[in-house]
């Protein structure tokens, strides 16, 4: 016999039939039953609950959304972009703000440059132009899609017609940004004057990310989900410029992928493509190009096959690829890395970086003949002495990019503000609230590294945090054994999951923040005197170590190979080297010495 419903139950049934009727019911009306219509309600109504929720229109907001999504320090809502007038004020404050922080740029660098180190740089310097890794344009267009038509079905009404927009802002309450973060985010803290760089050939693709980009500057700050979470602080994604990368030489970007340094060989394309990136953040953000100064396009490359090649006809390219580039007037900076890239080899980037012979000649005569376009230097540089040359022997260089310098060691770049940027040079640092010294550089990135963990998974993110500051103390005594020992103590969430497989019973005793645990290795491994030198302080002997093993290296050059000089004059330079230089020696072991006894 078939089980007869209540009363109660037949009376909701017939409500329900009612709602589901309606051709409009009230928001109000259907709330109400759906908060009323428990799931065993549901079941003993022979109604799926999901498929009433989802015609009805009253399905939970998702749960996993991120309390505060998005926030941009520039433009807090989407009023200021929404005018040519106010499209063009962002579009000179961002060009403003890259060539006011142009003079050194951190190099985008595959598995470097990432939010951490980024954030470890700016804790150094206000004014470096920080530069992300290189992000696929192909991968964000993907995740772009994938968010807005799971947002599609999840905003669909009644009659099973879902939401046709195409914008990220018109869908901002109903999709998860985590996945499109991956790529964009900058973390919880503002990172300043910044440029993303993508790559990519596909120029549809490129003006999705970077309509993405634009996009997420337009949503609203702090905005807020159902979860009543309020301690989490807004994800950033704002970026000064877009980058688009035109130099890598990796055979999986300029090979399989056909783009980095492979579309120097077809610049109407570059053109496009940053045309593209252009309307993508309806022209609010400067669109940048970095390339190197040409390709082995067209013959084999041996090294001796290359020195006597005519430079004339590598300029020429140069020159021709700058200028169809510019050509539109969506493009005026321009990063070149002083070198070839050659693709018709089996040369890893490491090779590439180091095989083909730096060109810097190339890239200041393009400065000095295209006044009007914004020329920095990349390749070669990696010290802050080096950068301010580079600057001084060609006035008319924009600035200079430092990559695996920075990454060797970071510290010694900590005076880019005063060297660089500032003619007061030790005023300027004494009245920057930067960390006066690497122990307060610790603490700052300390509590960085303390919310990523809390929001994050420690067993995947750890090492990447750890790594960041691993070359703080590069060249200082004891300097390996707190590298050890602090990629030993960022391997010790996944050791503990590890053994926790092997014995489900395993309690793990309580771990300090991540932050103390970092301070402990400094201050375990490394003396006060290193903690707590000051940038000036760690600059000057960084002046003064260049300057002596340049003084070796004449010392050899004139005792050994006689550097020139013939006859009586040889002897005597020889001579009057040799003993400045034992003199110096002798100097050198009496203040250390003396160091040691005070």
């Amino acid at each position: 016999m078939a089980k007869q419903l209540s009363p109660s139950l037949c009376i909701m049934s017939l409500s329900l039939s009612a709602l589901i009727v309606m051709s409009r019911p009230s928001s109000a009306a259907l709330a109400c039953f759906a908060t009323r219509c428990s799931g065993s309600m549901c079941t003993k109504l022979g109604i799926n609950k999901n498929n009433f929720h989802r015609a009805t229109g009253t399905r939970r907001k998702s749960q996993h959304r991120l309390p505060t999504l998005f926030s941009t320090s520039a433009e807090p809502d989407n009023t200021v972009s929404s005018t040519p007038e106010g499209r063009e004020v962002l579009m000179q404050q961002r060009s403003e703000t890259l060539r006011g922080n142009s003079k050194l740029s951190l190099a985008p660098m595959m598995e470097y440059t990432d939010r951490h180190f980024r954030h470890l740089v700016r804790l150094l310097s206000d004014k470096t132009l920080l530069y992300t890794e290189m992000v696929a344009a192909n991968a964000i267009a993907h995740e772009r899609e994938s968010a807005l038509a799971s947002s599609r079905e999840s905003s669909m009404d009644d009659v099973g017609i879902g939401n046709k927009a195409t914008s990220l802002v018109e869908h901002a309450n109903n999709f998860d940004p985590s996945y499109l973060l991956r790529f964009l985010g900058q973390g919880h803290n503002p990172e300043g004057p910044s440029v993303l760089q993508l790559g990519g050939s596909d120029p549809d693709q490129l003006f999705l990310a970077a309509r993405t980009v634009h996009e997420f500057n337009q949503l609203q700050k702090n905005q807020q989900c159902e979860e009543d979470i309020t301690q989490q602080s807004p994800i950033f994604c704002d970026y000064s410029a877009i980058n688009l990368n035109c130099g890598c030489p990796s055979p999986k970007v300029a090979g399989k992928g056909c783009f980095g340094a492979a579309l120097m060989q077809d610049p109407d394309l570059v053109r496009r493509c940053t045309t593209a990136l252009s309307n993508g953040a309806d022209g609010t953000m400067p669109i940048t190009v970095k390339c190197r100064t040409g390709t082995d396009a067209g013959y084999a490359f041996t090294q001796r096959g290359y020195l006597s090649r005519d430079e004339e006809t590598e300029y020429r390219n140069l020159k021709r690829f700058v200028e169809i580039v510019a050509s539109d007037g969506v493009v005026t900076d321009f990063q070149i890395h002083a070198r070839i890239a050659v693709l018709g080899k089996k040369f890893s980037p490491s090779d590439n970086r180091k095989v083909p012979p730096l060109r810097y000649h190339h890239v200041r005569r393009l400065a000095r003949e295209f006044p009007e376009l914004n020329i920095s230097l990349n390749g070669g540089v990696d010290t802050l002495a080096g950068a301010r040359r580079e600057l001084d022997e060609c006035r008319e260089l924009e600035g200079v990019m430092v990559g695996r310098g920075f990454v060797a060691n970071p510290w010694a770049f900590a005076m880019a503000d005063a060297v660089l940027y500032s003619e007061d040079g030790d005023e300027c640092v004494m009245a920057s609230s930067r960390p006066k010294n690497r122990m307060e550089v610790l603490e700052a990135y300390g509590r960085h590294a303390d919310y990523e963990e809390r929001h994050g998974d420690p067993m995947k993110i750890r090492r990447f945090m750890t790594k960041a500051v691993s070359h703080l103390f590069a060249g200082e005594p004891n300097a390996k054994r707190y590298r050890i020992a602090l990629d030993d103590m960022a391997g010790l969430p996944k050791k503990f999951a590890k053994e926790l497989k092997q014995n489900p019973n395993l309690v793990q005793a309580e771990q300090p923040p991540l932050s103390e645990l970092i301070m402990d290795i400094a201050t375990t491994h490394l003396s006060e005197e290193v903690l707590y030198r000051s940038p000036k302080e760690s600059y000057d002997k960084v002046l003064w170590d260049e300057e002596q093993a340049e003084r070796k290296r004449t010392v050899v050059d004139t005792v050994i190979f006689g550097n020139g000089v013939e006859g009586d004059d040889k002897e005597n330079a020889q001579r009057s080297l040799v003993q400045e230089w034992q003199t110096s020696r002798k100097a050198d072991e009496l203040n250390e010495r003396t160091e040691s006894i005070l």
